[in-house]
């Protein structure tokens, strides 16, 4: 035991960094959180040379629509065009030959226009021009003049409205401070367990400590048994801190009984770590090549669970290799605790997933203590 402590102990400044980087991300998205988050998509300004050889009302009435939300210069000479065009002065060239109005009336508008751009941006701006020629239609068929029908689509289009992205679809997870607490203990446990309880593995297996250990009267099997107790006893420390950190500032957020669960949940994921962390302990020699591998998983876990992305971001293929990976069903826990009655009706969903879990851990435990006995002394 005495061993196991000394060891944790040298091991926490560098693990610190990274339970610092926790607290840091806790306290940003915690200040965020309450809040619609939403991202509004604006068009952005152009620079367009209009060259207007038509002079008419609907040619008149398009500049004018155009200029609303783009720079909009007049006409200018051909090589002085070519030139800005060729410099990214201009954006985009619009030529409007003579006879547009009367070609737009029998339909054939588009091949009085001509543009030039060499920017792949301006489709917006293509599509921006054939929206205004569907109203002017839509008005020139209810009766109106043309005067008429270009005045009433620029009073129309003069009510602008923005186009706003939602994340995470209708559930929005993320607007409470909590959701953040209980999504980043599943990077930080296994990232910092692995970086405190490898160290621990490895001193075990120097020859040294193994010759002392073996000339003792104490038997492999308690030996063993006091590694595995002292393994667990800092994983049960750490994972209390991180309770009590959640009570302290999150305890608004939850009721006694989501609380109680979501600890459990986590409880099952810090068995997993635990277990991910005996296993890379045994396979990977050397502080060095440990803290590599606490970062590779750690944050490999957690890119491609929806722990740093949203899962409605990743295309489907990483959602079938996320349910091979144990933070994925943590994570499925997670957003059922957030849920508005989440745990209340679909306890037995939240229950097998915290099986499948269990048995993520079993299951790496066991190729922990067969790579254990193959394990040579160093």
């Amino acid at each position: 035991m005495r061993i196991v402590l000394k060891v944790a102990k040298k091991a926490l400044p560098p693990a610190f960094i990274y339970f610092a980087i926790f607290l840091v991300l806790l306290i940003v998205f915690s200040q965020n959180a309450g809040k619609e988050r939403e991202t509004v998509f604006r068009a952005s300004e152009m620079n367009l040379v209009i060259q207007d050889e038509d002079a008419g009302v609907l040619s008149g009435a398009l500049c004018e629509y155009l200029s609303r939300d783009n720079k909009v210069s007049g006409e200018m000479d051909e090589a002085l065009l070519s030139e800005m065009l060729f410099y990214g002065k201009t954006d985009y060239v619009l030529y409007i030959n003579d006879g547009f109005e009367e070609g737009f009336l029998a339909g054939d508008a588009q091949a009085l226009l001509e543009r030039q751009s060499i920017k792949a941006n301006v489709a917006f701006l293509d599509q921006k021009i054939e929206l205004f020629f569907r109203y002017v239609r839509a008005e020139l068929a209810m009766g109106k003049s043309m005067e008429e029908a270009c005045k009433t689509v620029l009073s129309l289009s003069e009510k602008q409205t923005e186009t706003a992205f939602r994340e995470g679809g209708e559930r929005s997870y993320e607007t409470v401070a909590g959701y953040y607490y209980f999504t980043y203990l599943s990077y930080i446990l296994p990232c910092v367990l692995i970086m405190i309880l490898g160290p621990i593995l490895h001193a075990f297996y120097k020859k040294d400590v193994k010759m002392r250990t073996d000339c003792g009267t104490v038997s492999v099997r308690r030996q063993n048994l006091r590694i595995i107790g002292g393994i667990s006893l800092v994983a049960l420390l750490f994972w209390g801190l991180l309770i009590l950190i959640g009570v302290l500032l999150y305890w608004k957020d939850f009721t006694v009984a989501s609380f109680c669960f979501g600890a459990g949940n986590s409880f099952l994921l810090l068995l997993v770590s635990v277990a991910i962390s005996s296993t890379v302990g045994i396979f990977v020699k050397g502080d060095d090549a440990l803290n590599g591998a606490s970062n590779l998983i750690s944050m490999g876990m957690a890119f491609l669970c929806g722990v740093f992305v949203p899962g409605e971001l990743l295309p489907d293929y990483v959602h079938k290799v996320a349910e091979f990976l144990p933070v994925s069903w943590y994570m499925k826990n997670v957003k059922l605790l957030f849920e508005e009655g989440g745990i209340v009706e679909n306890s037995d969903t939240f229950f097998k997933n915290g099986a499948v879990l269990l048995s993520f851990a079993a299951a790496l435990f066991f190729v922990a203590l067969a790579a254990a006995k193959k394990r040579k002394v160093v």
